[in-house]
């Protein structure tokens, strides 16, 4: 009896490594972009151990696919992936961007805001913090594809591998002009979104869609993304991206390190207001330094000496 149970534990503990394996192969193919056979790897590593985890990667990767046999496929998984989350991550998740405007989207929207509800209290204004998550969405749901375009736009030394890159960025474009008009309707309405007012996730998209308009847009709108940090309720790095970018635009030296140029297919940071006092201003507003920062954010290798 003692033997067959040990037994079959190392074959559970075994099924699950072989499950790990294949989600590792998965995720890997994923980030090249090729979404069949990442998904077929995903698949094969759920029959092994069908977890939340593995169901929610097929979602995502489902999704991608834009089909709508494919985004039945997402909603089948994302629904048993989200079964016992709280959370509202999904909610803002990019990859989920083809599946925002189907009516089952809604129903996966306020089943996890009905639970994230329940366990964190009510969130004041919902139908604004509903329209910030499905903004982040858009904002981002092509980055994906764009992303490995433009990799391999500099592994290419400066040129596209495929011309689908151009109705992408059309699209990131019409995409980025419907938020703006209808997020300015929005803050016109509301104000500034607070944490505490539509959570700190949906807050953080004001910001995010605000830094990607236009300089006179930023200008006009980072005094009340400002107030708002300075009262605890946006993101540090809301605060400093957004303040960097005004920076940098008016020809002058970034506080914090977020704004990134290309110098000969080179990523690098703009020039920062003296360099070795950067952590001491990051940590200041509750960022953590700025070396780890750029390198898992841009894969940048920073090298400068710091002083408190």
């Amino acid at each position: 009896m003692k033997k067959t149970i040990i037994f079959s534990l190392y074959l559970v503990m075994f099924q699950a490594a072989s499950g790990q394996d294949y989600v590792r192969q998965a995720d890997s193919l994923k980030d090249e972009g090729l979404l069949v056979p990442a998904l077929m790897k995903y698949a094969t590593a759920f029959t092994q151990n069908p977890s939340h985890e593995v169901s929610y990667k097929i979602a995502s990767t489902s999704a991608l696919l834009w089909t709508s046999q494919m985004r039945d496929t997402s909603f089948f998984f994302l629904n048993h992936a989200l079964q016992n989350d709280s959370t509202l991550t999904a909610l803002y998740a990019p990859h989920f961007l083809s599946l925002i405007d189907d009516p089952r989207w809604d129903r996966v929207e306020e089943s996890q805001l009905k639970k994230y509800e329940a366990k964190n209290g009510a969130i004041r204004n919902k139908p604004f913090a509903k329209e910030l998550f499905r903004m982040i969405i858009k904002d981002q749901g092509f980055m994906y594809a764009g992303n490995i375009e433009r990799k391999k736009y500099i592994d290419n030394g400066g040129y596209f591998s495929s011309p689908s890159i151009f109705p992408i960025l059309a699209m990131e474009e019409i995409n980025k002009e419907e938020n703006e008009k209808r997020l300015i309707e929005l803050l016109n309405k509301y104000g500034w979104p607070t944490a505490s007012g539509v959570t700190e996730y949906a807050a953080a998209g004001a910001a995010l869609i605000i830094n990607h308009s236009t300089y006179e847009v930023r200008a006009k709108y980072f005094p009340m993304l400002e107030a708002a940090f300075k009262k605890g309720e946006a993101q540090p790095l809301r605060y400093a991206k957004m303040k960097d970018r005004l920076l940098v635009e008016e020809g002058k030296e970034q506080l914090y390190g977020t704004q990134i140029k290309f110098e000969n297919l080179i990523r690098k940071p703009h020039p920062i207001k003296d360099p070795e006092y950067v952590d001491k201003r990051r940590a200041e507003i509750g960022l953590g330094p700025l070396r780890s920062y750029l390198k898992a954010r841009f894969d940048i290798d920073w090298q400068v000496a710091h002083k408190e």
